[in-house]
């Protein structure tokens, strides 16, 4: 049995194993991004777009940084009520929400990356990190993502 099922009009989505309880560990993960004052998570989702001038970067935040968090949390909170759904079995995931939840999914793996001191690709190979929670979860939203991403591209094949 698939995680999500493509139908012509909507993407089902069926919970299995530990996915409810990965997602939810996923949404406390980005409710405590910037908590504490070194965060590497907060920073890796707020990349400057001008890191060599001070003024534009400036700027930039002024006028992105209220629709870029007000985005996000639109995206989090169609995932909470697509998970609280999700607690009584499938639920029929629109368009929109399906694209919220691979935001959110993209975001909870990058912070996790963040926190893991990931910089480049590899890092899963071999036995590093092999019994870190943090990179359990990580491997796990990466699985989930990717099923995502597959039963996306699917429903535009069509």
């Amino acid at each position: 049995m698939a995680r999500f099922k493509v139908l012509p009009d909507r993407i089902e989505m069926r919970p299995m194993g530990d996915d409810l309880l990965a997602l939810s560990l996923m949404q406390e993960l980005l409710a405590s991004v910037g908590e504490e004052p070194d965060d590497p998570a907060a920073g890796r989702l707020s990349v400057a777009a001008y890191p060599q001038d001070g003024d534009a970067q400036s700027e930039y935040e002024r006028l992105m940084n209220p629709e870029l968090d007000r985005q996000r949390r639109m995206d989090r909170d169609a995932v909470a009520s697509v998970l609280q759904a999700a607690e009584s079995g499938t639920v029929d995931l629109t368009a929109p929400e399906a694209e919220a939840l691979l935001m959110v999914l993209n975001e909870a793996r990058l912070a996790l990356g963040a926190r893991l001191g990931i910089v480049d690709d590899g890092w899963d190979s071999g036995d590093r990190r092999a019994s870190d929670p943090v990179a359990l979860l990580l491997r796990y939203l990466t699985g989930y993502q990717d099923d995502l991403v597959r039963a996306l591209a699917k429903r535009f094949e069509t």
